[in-house]
Order: structure tokens, then C-alpha cells, then sequence
């Protein structure tokens, strides 16, 4: 016999849209269909589940409980098995097409999501990828949520339900203005910085990576000036407000000011970042995922080549 279950795909796809947009107005008008039949499928779905899924709040819209996250993830996890499964079978297993949101922490996103986009639409030309930038713990707080399939991020925290990949290494160094004293040198003792002030790149989880190198070198850091803005923080050196260390280099040594910054290397054992491709330890990777996971892996192998 048939098995029947008490939810439907229509009850999931309604209730995965309240969630993206927190909103049953906005659910009803993306899906082109009246607000009440939102509605009496979300209350059917968390009747038929016996928990409510939703705290409605009359002003500010919508708030998922913990039965409603949860529910989220594995609706997120069936539509993207579904999907990938009859994408499959349409393409004769040979094409990546549809939808995924990618979750990219928003340092790392200057430097890798245009060659990232860019590839893909030449490679998979009917995969559209939806972009989520955020510091570290907003990026697997949409994974976790099931609004991202995948996340590129640094490992700076382990986060339990989480698959992390390491893919690619990152170094720290330190940046100075160009009139600085040690401006023309090539390397640097942290030491030889313990009496300037610190411009600090000031995001959760990564301020406190900056700040331990600068003690681990036995150095009380002084911080002067913070931003969880990169190219501020860049800027503000620049203007000679301080020095700071980064870890991503871009290629042009110029600022947002128009003054410039110069890079030099630490000498001191500092720990370098890795960067990481994460997903949700259940349940397997779609095509569309290991996709984008191999695009990764192929632009972070090339840019480690000498």
C-alpha cells in the first residue's frame, strides 16, 4: 500500500518561503497567490506536525520557532535532493542547472565570488547562484538555517551539524602607510610595531585571530582605530592613523583615499587562515553544491601556483 503522510509539498514550498521572507504578505505575493491561502497551509502544517512553526508578530511579521528551523533545514535539504534529482534526469546527469545560495564571509567575497560567478557562468551557463555575505557566524547562521546550501568561509570556529572542507590557505601580514619608517622593508618583526597604534579589522570571531597574533608576539595591542569595513581599514592606514594586519592582499596597493599601503611579511610564527567550503553534515551534496565546490577548489589551486 501507498504511504500517505499528513504534510504536502505545496504545505513545504509555502511554508520555505514565509521563512525567506518572514512574511506572509510577501510569501503570498512572490508565490502569485492570495495571502489566505498562505496562511491556512502554514496553520494546516503546523496542526498536521503538532508544534508551531512561526511567532507571529503583528508589526514586524514573522519569527521561526526551533521547530520551525528545524523544519526549514530538511525542507531545504528534500527541495534540493528533488531538484537535483530531476535536473539529473533531465539533463542526462551531464548539466548543473537551477538555483543555489551560497553563504560567503564578506572579506573573502571581494577576492573570490567574481572569479567564482564568473566561471560558473561560463561553465554551467543555467546555474543561477544567490549570494548571502556576512562575517563568520552570519554565514553558518544561513547555513544552519537552511536559507544557504553551501558556505565559503574561514575556519575560525568548529560548529557542530557542520561539514567543513579546508581548501585553501591564507597568511597574515602587516600593513603600514608609505611614509612608515619600515615601509621599504620586506619583512617585519612584530616587535618592531609594539608603540604604533592598531587599526582593527573589527568583525566577531576574527578580531580576536588578529588580536592573539599581536599578543602571542608578547605585544599589548593598541587598538586606535576599528572597522569591520576591509578597505577601511586599509584607508585609515593609509591616511598614516596606524598600522594593521590583514590576511587577504589585493593586487593594487592603492586605496579608496587614492593614498597607498605597503605590505610587509611577518616574521614571527603567525597562524595563517583557512579558508573552508562548508555544508550541513546531513544528507548528501547536490550536483549543483559539488559544483560549486570544485569551481572553488580549481581558482584556490591556481592562485597557489608560484
Amino acid at each position: 500500500m501507498a504511504q500517505r503522510f499528513a504534510i504536502t509539498l505545496t504545505q513545504l514550498s509555502y511554508f520555505v518561503e514565509c521563512a525567506k521572507t518572514l512574511n506572509m504578505t510577501a510569501a503570498s505575493q512572490e508565490l502569485h497567490i492570495a495571502q489566505s491561502a498562505v496562511s491556512t497551509a502554514i496553520n494546516q502544517l503546523e496542526k498536521s506536525l503538532g508544534a508551531p512553526l512561526f511567532v507571529r508578530q503583528h508589526s514586524k511579521g514573522l519569527v521561526l520557532t526551533p521547530a520551525g528551523e528545524e523544519l526549514l533545514q530538511q525542507a531545504r535539504q528534500i527541495f534540493g535532493l528533488i531538484t537535483d534529482t530531476v535536473e539529473s534526469i533531465q539533463a542526462g546527469q551531464k548539466e548543473v542547472r537551477g538555483t543555489i545560495t551560497l553563504a560567503c564571509f564578506k572579506t573573502l567575497a571581494p577576492f573570490l565570488l567574481p572569479q567564482l560567478l564568473g566561471r560558473l557562468q561560463e561553465k554551467y551557463p543555467e546555474l543561477t547562484v544567490d549570494v548571502i555575505e556576512g562575517d563568520h557566524e552570519e554565514a553558518m547562521g544561513a547555513l544552519r538555517s537552511g536559507r544557504a546550501e553551501i558556505a565559503l568561509n574561514y575556519d575560525l570556529t568548529e560548529t557542530d551539524g557542520i561539514h567543513s572542507e579546508v581548501v585553501g590557505e591564507v597568511r597574515p601580514h602587516v600593513i603600514v602607510h608609505t611614509d612608515h619608517p619600515l615601509a621599504r622593508r620586506r619583512k617585519v618583526a612584530l616587535v618592531e610595531l609594539a608603540d604604533d597604534p592598531f587599526v582593527l579589522l573589527d568583525l566577531p570571531d576574527s578580531r580576536e585571530y588578529f588580536l592573539n597574533i599581536l599578543r602571542a608576539a608578547a605585544i599589548t595591542p593598541r587598538v586606535k582605530y576599528r572597522s569591520a569595513g576591509y578597505e577601511t581599514v586599509r584607508s585609515m592606514v593609509a591616511m598614516g592613523l596606524g598600522f594593521s594586519i590583514l590576511n587577504q592582499r589585493p593586487r593594487i596597493s592603492q586605496t579608496y583615499t587614492g593614498a597607498r599601503t605597503a605590505i610587509l611579511e611577518i616574521s614571527d610564527p603567525a597562524p595563517s587562515l583557512h579558508v573552508a567550503i562548508s555544508t550541513l553534515a546531513r544528507g548528501a551534496q547536490t550536483g549543483k553544491a559539488r559544483a560549486v565546490t570544485a569551481t572553488v577548489k580549481e581558482i584556490l589551486a591556481e592562485a597557489a601556483q608560484p
